[in-house]
């Protein structure tokens, strides 16, 4: 970090922490440029997306090649396995990490430049692509830490009660985890609009983050549990819901499932934006005090 830069301009809030008006300022800044964060995060969405589908069939292929009870003469195949799906989720985390550059960037109006005719959402983000990787790593494996933490309560509670008494709550114990984790991991969410706007640090960057935090832990889970529940509500709604405008014939069709599978992650896209806006916000109080975005 560069000793002259000074984090002076992230820490004029006025006044304490003002979780409230934080939560209000993110919905306010979501209805004003809903266009703008959509066309932001469904391509990334769509590309996480498929990047974890095309690993699920490879792991498919691999386990679907290893003959019933014989995995444990099977361990090279099962690592590559092991790899390949951290590593597909890693890179949706990855791309994540780049749609909250794009949208941190927009928050505090370091895109705009009346020179060029299209602005470039993303262009802080390459600028600072070696820093933003590495924190993405770092906070990727903050979550793979927090769930297998939690995996380990869970299989003490399971030894506890049973499997039997335990197994019809498991599916929502573990999206209560889920949530759980990510709301801990939100401390850090300030870490790469920290980094895109000046010469930070990522250690810094990770601790100031963690600083900005404090006092807004409640508006964090409350953001992190739309966005994590919304998610799962906007895709089963929209498997439920469309076939209630199809007919059972097409319901059958191989196009019907591709277009249920894609509108399903452009709605869940659709309701991202709010979590990566607060993690901008808190990271730039000067536009966390304003009422709207710049030449909004």
């Amino acid at each position: 970090m560069d000793p002259n830069y000074s984090l002076a301009s992230q820490v004029e809030v006025v006044g304490g922490a003002r979780p409230g008006l934080l939560v209000k300022r993110v919905y306010t800044l979501y209805r004003e440029r809903f266009s703008h964060w959509f066309g932001i995060t469904a391509p990334t969405s769509l590309l996480a997306t498929a990047v974890i589908w095309l690993a699920d069939r490879r792991i498919r292929a691999i386990y679907g090649n290893i003959p019933r009870g014989e995995a444990r003469y099977h361990f090279g195949e099962i690592a590559v396995a092991g790899a390949q799906r951290v590593g597909s989720v890693f890179l949706s985390w990855l791309l994540g990490c780049f749609a909250l550059a794009a949208i941190a960037t927009v928050v505090s109006g370091l895109g705009d430049d009346d020179d060029v005719w299209i602005h470039d959402s993303h262009q802080r983000a390459r600028e600072h692509f070696g820093k933003l990787v590495l924190a993405a790593l770092l906070t990727f494996c903050a979550f793979v830490a927090g769930i297998l933490a939690f995996g380990f309560v869970e299989a003490a509670v399971v030894r506890i009660v049973a499997w039997h008494h335990f197994s019809r709550f498991n599916y929502t114990v573990s999206l209560v985890g889920v949530m759980m984790v990510a709301s801990i991991v939100s401390w850090l969410g300030m870490t790469i609009p920290l980094i895109i706007r000046g010469n930070t640090g990522v250690w810094a960057a990770l601790k100031r983050s963690v600083e900005l935090s404090n006092g807004y832990e409640g508006a964090l889970f409350w953001l992190v549990v739309q966005s994590v529940a919304g998610s799962y509500l906007a895709g089963y709604g929209t498997y439920y819901g469309a076939s209630l405008f199809f007919p059972a014939p097409l319901r059958y069709t191989l196009w019907y499932g591709w277009l249920v599978f894609i509108v399903a992650v452009l709605a869940g896209a659709a309701i991202e934006p709010p979590i990566f806006i607060g993690f901008s916000l808190l990271a730039d109080p000067e536009q966390f005090n304003n009422s709207s975005l710049p030449g909004s």
